[in-house]
């Protein structure tokens, strides 16, 4: 392939992805399978073996990391530029080295080009069974997107647009392959009470708190928080710019204020201080704001539930928290090691 016809396959791959991200645009047909990025790739930067390191499997690397860690660590680059070849965040990033940063940051090497990353991992038979963090190949191995769940996709599309949270448009066509980086957690354990929505965010929750070295009452405060302020769902708010192409339920709707996500917390400028409305909306991120707040207070450890809820919420409600702590403290015990 010329340089003239590399180019000349940019141009058609890049005028379907903005078709398809349009929503009033309709869904195309595909190009066939071809090898575009491996030629490309040659032809612009050269050849770009990997390192051995590089070249291993990602599951066999992954250890302790979930599809749920990759899919919120992924968020934290909405809005970083596409650029072509681009694996630094600080200049911009294309398709490939988006994911490959992402995993990157895990602990997890990929190699560089789609290719080449959608023979990693283990194939995964539909998008009916991908779960978050499972790479979405398309355009017969030419683009690649992370799954974040719920039909949203996160990727770094084309030239002159930026990573984005997107309804994931691979359901409809051009979708290839999907491959799992990392292994299958299964399941998991039976929550009563919750969908399977609910028990992703609560699990994140149970493990932010271990992560952080806290003890599990750090956990049911947390939760019981969450149950009373969203129903454990994560909330967009149409007062709150930019909450909507965040959200992964768009029918998780909040209207109190300028609240956004699992805790309802206030993003409006610098009126309020919890944080940006992508912190507010990424599950990992606004649990951290809710300990931090919370292990700011003096002997938060040995209050009741609803006491330290309300002293990091501020509630009109204060006693509202009372009701959640018991079902709190078995989803604690469901989803923890030791249980709270």
């Amino acid at each position: 392939m010329s340089m003239f016809d590399a180019v000349g396959r940019v141009q058609a791959i890049r005028s379907t992805l903005t078709q398809l991200t349009d929503p009033g645009s309709p869904v195309p047909g595909g190009p066939g399978p071809s090898s575009f990025n491996r030629t490309l790739s040659e032809a612009i930067q050269g050849s770009l073996a990997s390192s051995p390191a590089a070249q291993a499997s990602g599951t066999a690397a992954a250890g302790a990391v979930t599809g749920e860690k990759v899919a919120a660590d992924a968020r934290k680059y909405v809005g970083v530029p596409y650029v072509w070849g681009g694996t630094d965040p600080a200049t911009g990033l294309d398709c490939s080295g988006f994911v490959q940063r992402v995993y990157q940051d895990l602990g997890i090497q990929l190699p560089r080009v789609v290719h080449d990353q959608m023979t990693q991992g283990t194939p995964v038979a539909s998008l009916a069974d991908a779960q978050p963090g499972d790479l979405l190949v398309s355009f017969g191995g030419e683009h690649v997107a992370i799954y974040l769940g719920d039909g949203k996709a996160i990727d770094a599309p084309e030239p002159g647009r930026t990573v984005q949270v997107r309804d994931a448009w691979e359901k409809y066509s051009n979708l290839t392959a999907i491959r799992r980086i990392v292994p299958d957690a299964g399941p998991g354990p039976a929550v009563a009470g919750l969908d399977a929505a609910q028990a992703r965010y609560a699990q994140v929750i149970v493990d932010r708190v271990r992560d952080r070295g806290l003890p599990a009452q750090a956990a049911v405060d947390a939760i019981s928080t969450a149950l009373q302020e969203s129903s454990l769902r994560m909330y967009w708010n149409p007062q709150v710019a930019g909450s909507q192409a965040l959200a992964p339920d768009r029918s998780a709707i909040g209207t109190d204020g300028y609240s956004v996500g699992l805790f309802q917390q206030q993003v409006n400028g610098s009126r309020f201080s919890w944080g940006t409305v992508a912190d507010a909306m990424d599950p990992v991120k606004s649990t951290d704001m809710f300990l931090n707040r919370l292990t700011a207070i003096p002997g938060w450890a040995s209050l009741p539930t609803t006491a330290a809820d309300q002293a990091v919420q501020g509630s009109a409600y204060p006693d509202a928290y009372a009701k959640w702590e018991g079902q709190a403290s078995q989803i604690v015990a469901a989803l923890s090691r030791t249980g709270a």
